[in-house]
């Protein structure tokens, strides 16, 4: 009788720790993105890296965190020093896969969209482009399923 009790404890153990606290950094949107723009700041190439969702990491990149690197020796420079001005103005689930953050316009640079966006991969909300073919199909569900309405603009 004590074996099955040993036995039931430690799957009750196991399950409790494979429901352990999740990683925050990635828990919402704006954490995602917090967490990017503070590794971005400090020189973090791999926690930066963990921020992008797998498709952007294959679309962008090719899937080598190397070709990463490089581009955050040159053109990423610029882009860490335009990042680290931006300030949340809203953020927006769109349901359990998409979000947007849309940023204070007074802290987005000319030219630039005031937006990033999202998906929910298993470990958590990633960053993504609207070019992401992932993110497109899961934004055409969310129309499709009315969870979502493209902002009608006025002239």
């Amino acid at each position: 009788m004590s074996f099955i009790r040993y036995r039931a404890t430690l799957v009750l153990a196991l399950l409790w720790l494979g429901c352990a606290e999740e990683d925050r950094r990635f828990a919402a949107p704006a954490n995602t993105f917090k967490t990017y723009r503070s590794a971005l700041a400090s020189g973090d190439s791999e926690t930066a890296w963990l921020c992008l969702s797998d498709t952007y990491q294959r679309l962008e990149y090719n899937d080598d965190v190397e070709r990463w690197k490089v581009f955050l020796q040159g053109d990423g420079v610029s882009q860490a020093a335009e990042i680290s001005r931006l300030e949340i103005g809203t953020e927006t689930e769109i349901n359990d896969r998409l979000a947007f953050l849309q940023f204070e316009p007074s802290t987005v640079s000319p030219g630039r969209t005031p937006f990033y966006y999202f998906l929910q991969e298993a470990d958590g909300w990633k960053i993504t482009s609207h070019l992401d073919s992932m993110f497109r199909v899961e934004l055409e569900t969310a129309i499709e399923k009315g969870e979502f309405q493209l902002p009608i603009l006025q002239r």
